[in-house]
């Protein structure tokens, strides 16, 4: 059920669009694969507020980017040690499948680290230039953040990441049969990847990662959803890609993070086709050097098929489980 956008949806929205908009308008000072990856530390660490007070936003921020930098670090560290590298992915997927998806914080947390490992095999180098530029995206995404309620003060509800992590000692997340679900889930799929020999794998292991979900009674709405809006995504970025100019991506991105905050709260499938088309832009303009992604993104589409049906697959065998594992009320 959709609600009214509010104050506090638009300047969020408003913060998306200047801390991604800045970097990558200043195209004539820094290039565009390093702008690139200063809007993306940008808006990962705007994902991250939990909107609560400065020094826990500090903390909650900073120290969020800092991990996923890490995850980076270790994934580049990892290249050429494929056995390694999926086993480590395992892990990081585990820890990502723990947390339930009303604690915010380290639910998305955890997929970003995840994530930040995957990238490191789709094209984007763990190299200290570009740990310096997400660095700086975070850095200016926080600076923005904390300077937003002394000019635009909001009622937005927050979160706290310290109730969270007492709600995860306390015994408060998903268990063995999801965490190991999910990590499974991403290695049948990138497997089923590089059978069919997609060009990188590894982005049908970020599919399965941000498309798998498990919640109540609606969670199969939810997963229709999101698969929809990430392959309604990757068709209006390719489009773009294939036919507007490289200079109008920025303002491409601008608008579209101006609404991402809104369609967050009122629709999982209007927010997945913004947040993948913002992605898949700002990873275009990060390959301008190599001639862009316009050929990748075609394959972003079958990418994201492989991992839904991956995804619809496991929720089926997970529902079928429910009968042998009766004290997981969460599963769909």
């Amino acid at each position: 059920m959709l609600t009214t956008p509010t104050k506090d949806d638009w300047i969020r929205g408003c913060l998306y669009a200047i801390a991604m908009g800045i970097p990558l308008l200043l195209d004539q000072w820094i290039t565009r694969d390093i702008s690139a990856f200063i809007a993306l530390g940008a808006m990962f660490t705007l994902r991250l507020d939990p909107r609560c007070q400065p020094k826990h936003q500090i903390m909650a921020m900073m120290g969020g980017m800092l991990l996923m930098v890490s995850a980076g670090i270790l994934g580049n560290l990892l290249v050429g040690h494929r056995e390694l590298a999926i086993a480590a992915l395992l892990f990081f997927s585990f820890i990502a499948g723990q947390p339930k998806p009303e604690l915010s914080y380290f639910s998305l947390l955890g997929k970003f680290v995840a994530a930040a490992f995957v990238l490191v095999e789709v094209g984007f180098p763990a190299t200290l230039t570009t740990v310096l530029a997400y660095l700086s995206g975070a850095l200016l995404a926080l600076l923005l953040t904390l300077m937003q309620p002394r000019l635009f003060p909001t009622k937005a509800t927050g979160w706290s990441p310290s109730n969270e992590w007492r709600e995860l000692l306390s015994g408060h997340f998903n268990g063995p049969l999801y965490g190991f679900t999910l990590p499974l889930t991403i290695l049948a799929a990138m497997l089923t990847a590089n059978w069919l020999n997609a060009q990188h794998a590894s982005w049908v292991g970020l599919t399965v990662l941000f498309v798998m979900h498990v919640d109540a009674a609606n969670a199969w709405k939810k997963i229709g959803m999101r698969i929809a809006g990430t392959l309604l995504g990757v068709i209006c970025a390719y489009i773009a890609v294939s036919y507007l100019p490289s200079w109008s991506f920025p303002y491409l991105i601008m608008l579209a993070a101006v609404f991402m905050p809104t369609c967050l709260r009122q629709s999982y499938l209007l927010f997945s086709w913004l947040i993948t088309m913002v992605i898949l832009l700002v990873v275009d303009l990060a390959m301008l050097q190599q001639g862009g992604d316009e050929f990748l993104i075609q394959w972003r589409f079958i990418d994201t098929l492989i991992g839904c049906a991956w995804v619809a697959v496991s929720l089926t065998l997970l529902r079928l489980g429910r009968k042998w594992w009766p004290n997981q009320p969460d599963l769909p």
